[in-house]
């Protein structure tokens, strides 16, 4: 893992919502949210982390579809300190990354909470809570197909260990096709080992 340059909320917000807003599984949610808040597409499509507006909008967006900001849903104890950077990883750090903790990620990684472990039980046909795993298949065939993924979001305490805060499929899939997770660019957040801690 390196750090290619310092990076900002604003800047992980934006990647984060575009990334959800692409999903299958949240688009309906922050479709409605956006609705809610009369925002347009183009407030994640062609985000300008540059405009305090947009960043503002974005955030408060973020907070009414999954909490952010808000101390509810993923973000129950986020950690409010958070030092952003871009980071390129390569396959050797997938043994260092790892699930939040939620019930169907630590049943599909054996408690691990890793991707690789999980990664060995889908090619092991095994389907947790009746989910098929056709979504991580396809995926991972996306990208040994050259297709490119938006850049997962992490959190850190000391850059050795990290904890996958936005594209737990993605990171499955890369576990799924080790050798696709080279020079791969990723939005990393560093906060102290008790916030983490306490996150998770």
């Amino acid at each position: 893992m390196n750090i290619l340059r310092t990076s900002s909320e604003a800047e992980m917000i934006a990647e984060f919502l575009k990334a959800e807003y692409r999903s299958e599984r949240f688009f309906e949610q922050i479709k409605e949210a956006m609705d809610r808040l009369s925002l347009n597409e183009s407030i994640i499509l062609s985000a300008n982390t540059n405009s305090v507006c947009e960043n503002t909008a974005r955030k408060k967006l973020l907070g009414k579809f999954r909490g952010y900001g808000l101390n509810r849903e993923l973000f129950e104890r986020f950690p409010a300190e958070i030092e952003w950077s871009l980071c390129n990883f390569v396959s050797s750090d997938l043994k260092n990354i790892r699930y939040i903790n939620y019930s169907y990620w630590n049943e599909l990684s054996q408690g691990t909470k890793s991707p690789l472990t999980a990664a060995q039980t889908i090619l092991n046909g095994t389907e947790i809570y009746e989910q098929s795993n056709e979504g991580f298949v396809k995926a991972a065939e996306f990208i040994k197909c050259g297709g490119k993924f938006l850049r997962p979001i992490f959190l850190t305490s000391d850059f050795e260990r990290f904890v996958i805060v936005e594209g737990h499929l993605r990171m499955t899939a890369f576990a799924l096709s080790p050798e696709s997770f080279n020079n791969v660019e990723c939005f990393v957040g560093k906060c102290s080992d008790d916030d983490l801690k306490n996150w998770l």
